[in-house]
């Protein structure tokens, strides 16, 4: 089960889950997909933003009755009342004032919110440095499991700490499934995070240089909207993800010379070149998925089939991915490559 299927579980089982790791990972751009997944709209709460006051309610005299009473804020008033199914998610969990984490335990009161909203929350650690001093325990035993992200070189099979929602290598597939999904620009990039195996995906590290850029999630975002716009130099590329991440991007870019266009592909799939250097395959791989369509198919699985299979079956599931069973279906040299080569698709 990857990670994206173990949290829609979880939330289709009505579990209320806890992310917990450094800055740049995904953590709420994951539960957001999870939430979709379910039919549940999502309510984020940033935690570091609210006060007590937020899930206690606001005082308000009532003269005539001769009493002060504590009326909910409109968010909270949409939580207590609705029928829509609803993910809350309180993000930035960690950086909440303590007072303020006392009064979340609130939320998971029984009868205080609606049946319809499930409670998951997402946090960094005291140690990145990103202004979390901790978690109160009564806060952290509400939440009835908690997963963290991994990161690379991280240890799946250790038996201390807590537990990996899933392995490095299922992070890597899961972000280039992602970047995939961001347009043809997006191959470049993530034909260069399979070729290096995603050392270069996620390496942040606290630092007190703002100055400082480090690769992480969101900064290879950016990069692949630089490439959208053609901003490949390397100092435009370094701004986004530090220098010795862009340098060794920049150099991989350079393979884009040494394969063929696509448009030469679909025209004569059978005798386009083929590159040697792995790098290059990765690449043309990637490209090829990104840019066939439902008139090229024929084309690609001829081209695609000249290749090593590790290659071949990479750009045979991304380019079912993105077109989808229906349009590839259609396709009769498809449907002939498919069912010989079948064992490629079984994870």
């Amino acid at each position: 089960m990857n990670s994206e299927d173990r949290l829609a579980q979880d939330m289709a089982d009505g579990e209320s889950i806890l992310l917990v790791a450094a800055p740049g990972c995904g953590k709420s751009a994951r539960l957001a997909v999870a939430a979709a997944k379910n039919g549940r709209r999502l309510i984020v709460m940033r935690a570091s933003l609210c006060e007590r006051v937020d899930f206690g309610g606001c005082l308000v005299p009532d003269m005539e009755a001769g009493l002060t009473r504590a009326l909910p804020l409109d968010v909270l008033h949409d939580l207590m009342t609705t029928t829509v199914p609803t993910l809350l998610l309180l993000d930035d969990l960690g950086m909440a004032p303590l007072d303020v984490q006392g009064a979340l335990c609130r939320l998971w009161d029984p009868g205080f919110l609606s049946p319809s909203v499930l409670i998951w929350g997402a946090t960094n650690r005291p140690g990145d440095r990103a202004a979390v001093i901790a978690l109160c325990e009564p806060l952290r035993s509400r939440f009835s499991a908690a997963y963290l992200i991994a990161m690379p070189g991280c240890d799946e099979e250790s038996t201390e700490g807590g537990t990996y929602l899933c392995s490095w290598q299922e992070e890597l597939a899961g972000w280039c499934a992602w970047a995939n999904e961001q347009g043809e620009s997006a191959a470049v990039v993530t034909a260069f995070h399979r070729f290096t195996e995603g050392i270069h995906l996620y390496d942040w590290k606290p630092n007190a240089d703002p100055a400082l850029r480090m690769p992480d999630y969101r900064t290879w975002a950016t990069v692949i909207r630089k490439v959208r716009n053609g901003r490949t130099d390397l100092k435009s590329l370094a701004s986004a993800v530090g220098k010795p991440a862009a340098a060794e991007f920049v150099g991989f870019m350079r393979l884009t010379n040494d394969i063929p266009q696509p448009d030469d592909v679909w025209a004569d799939p059978l005798h386009a070149s083929v590159p040697e250097d792995r790098g290059a395959l990765y690449l043309i791989a990637t490209t090829l998925a990104a840019r066939v369509t439902a008139k090229t198919v024929g084309a690609f699985i001829k081209y695609v089939s000249r290749l090593d299979r590790v290659y071949c079956a990479l750009a045979a599931r991304d380019a079912m991915r993105r077109l989808g069973d229906a349009v590839v279906g259609a396709n009769k040299e498809w449907v002939t490559w498919f069912v010989a080569n079948q064992e490629m698709f079984v994870n």
